[in-house]
């Protein structure tokens, strides 16, 4: 267990990333499990751009913590050392059920869809995860979300993922990519952004059907204290108001999101190569999940960030905690979304698609 002192020295040491901000801004901290800021975290970060200003204009100065896995940004929240981080409800909910007095509810869906998946090469003979039985599954590590992905996958439709199935850890990008091609692993059980990255480095894939519920899931939220929602709740909606504007852009002028991103992030940028071809490879990865970033076309509340009880039933089930969690309202709140949506989307877009760098 990592103590208050431990996270509060952790904080302070790890790169807290640029922020733009008036003095009397209030400072919001971001928990970031994947150690980096990647420019598919520029739905949340170019509003600190002040060619934008979003979180200024919110009296928000947002920093991103660096931290190495989501265990780790659950603890900071719990402990108080970040304002919010993402929950995943593959991770969050077996955790809840082990330990239901955590105060954390989750308050803004950053991504209302599943972006894990199961592939295999092109010329595969497996067809379905029910092609898998007996087979080698390549994961990033046991901690990431598309090995728990599969897992439930592989539950819903019957199969046991302890024994039908071997799970291998094979990195990610290029070294996830060339252990399919050479057979060590069958398939891969990661997701789009990694995804994207493989297929960049020169290995195509082919992608398994997924499963009903699978289809049904929502990706991830942010969680925040319970408490501290309460005693600052027009803070946060200026914090996830700023952030879905900035998603808004992102969507309507992905080339430009970018740059103000690596403008903020610049060790972010890819390096070694000439700018045109960054750009592009930086846009396909952003891009295979900007779509899951909104509602789907036929969900009956398009509101940015709106979180559906029917999408949680479904997460219980999927990861196994109905029986402990039989009504999983409590672990989020809509409460803030009409305020934090409050802002006209199409004037965001226009901005977006009328500005050059």
């Amino acid at each position: 267990m990592i103590s208050r002192r431990q996270f509060a020295a952790l904080t302070a040491s790890a790169a807290i990333l640029p922020s733009v901000a008036r003095a009397a801004d209030v400072s919001m901290k971001l928990g970031n499990a994947a150690g980096i800021v990647d420019p598919q975290l520029s739905f949340a970060t170019i509003g600190m751009h002040p060619k934008l200003g979003y979180y200024a204009a919110e009296g928000i100065a947002l920093e991103v913590v660096n931290m190495s896995s989501s265990s780790q940004t659950m603890q900071a929240l719990a402990t108080g050392a970040v304002d919010f981080a993402t929950i995943n409800a593959l991770t969050f909910l077996p955790v809840f059920a082990k330990n239901p007095r955590l105060d954390v509810v989750c308050a803004y869906e950053w991504c209302p869809q599943a972006y894990w998946d199961v592939s295999v090469k092109p010329d595969s003979p497996v067809q379905s995860l029910r092609d898998l039985k007996g087979k080698k599954i390549g994961i990033r590590n046991t901690g990431d979300t598309g090995y728990f992905g599969a897992r439930g996958s592989m539950a819903e439709i019957g199969m046991d993922p302890d024994n039908d199935v071997e799970w291998i850890s094979v990195g990610n990008g290029g070294p996830a990519g060339d252990a399919l091609y050479r057979g060590r692993v069958d398939a891969l059980a990661i997701w789009d952004g990694e995804d994207a990255r493989i297929e960049l480095a020169g290995f195509k894939l082919r992608y398994l059907p997924s499963t009903p519920m699978t289809q049904k899931l929502f990706g991830a939220t942010y969680g925040v204290n319970r408490e501290r929602l309460a005693k600052s709740r027009a803070e946060y909606v200026g914090l996830f108001r700023a952030m879905a504007k900035s998603t808004v852009f992102v969507a309507a002028n992905m080339d430009v999101a970018i740059k103000l991103h690596w403008d903020l992030y610049p060790e972010s940028k890819p390096k070694g190569i000439p700018e045109d071809q960054a750009l592009a490879e930086t846009r396909t990865i952003v891009g295979r999940r900007a779509p899951k970033w909104f509602a789907p076309a036929g969900a009956a509340d398009q509101r940015m960030g709106a979180s559906g009880l029917d999408a949680w039933k479904i997460a219980t089930a999927y990861t196994g905690t109905t029986a402990k969690i039989p009504d999983p309202s409590a672990l989020f709140t809509n409460d803030l979304i009409d305020d934090i949506n409050r802002f006209d989307r199409a004037q965001i877009a226009a901005q977006a698609k009328g500005m050059t760098l």
